[in-house]
């Protein structure tokens, strides 16, 4: 995959967050509580995803970097079990703001990883802006519901 289908890929992934922000928005008050439902379950789907990076990661540092990647087995796993925690967090505002708190914790990680030239920079550049977008759309569903 080139670095322009993954931009492209990336921001396709991120429209569903910021149509259930813009859906807080233009929808009725009844439609709120599926938007949380729908926001929240990506939420944990996605984290679940970037867990699996790590891992993968992990996976080809596993005979170069033993204890690297021991360490990104332990935090991929966490990443992927603290998304699924979410799904029972109330009320929905918490939830959505330890979300972006979560999608935050995973791009910092990404940095370290930069900063040790385990992943590209256009791989981070692109997280960077993809964090970006979920969590402000995260916070702004928080703030509004």
């Amino acid at each position: 995959m080139t670095p322009r289908s993954a931009w492209i890929l990336t921001l396709f992934g991120a429209l569903p967050f910021i149509a259930a922000a813009a859906g807080a928005f233009a929808l009725p008050l009844e439609h709120h509580a599926r938007l949380l439902y729908a926001a929240t379950t990506y939420a944990a789907i996605i984290l679940s995803f970037l867990g699996g990076i790590q891992w993968g990661l992990a996976v080809t540092l596993s005979e170069t970097a033993p204890r690297s990647a021991r360490t990104l087995f332990m935090i991929s796993v966490t990443v992927s079990l603290a998304g699924w925690c979410l799904l029972f967090i109330e009320p929905a505002s918490l939830r959505l703001a330890i979300a972006a708190g979560l999608f935050v914790c995973v791009w910092t990680v990404d940095g370290l990883l930069r900063l040790q030239s385990l992943i590209p920079a256009w791989f981070f550049r692109l997280r960077g802006v993809a964090t970006a977008f979920v969590v402000g759309a995260l916070l702004t569903l928080a703030i509004k519901i």
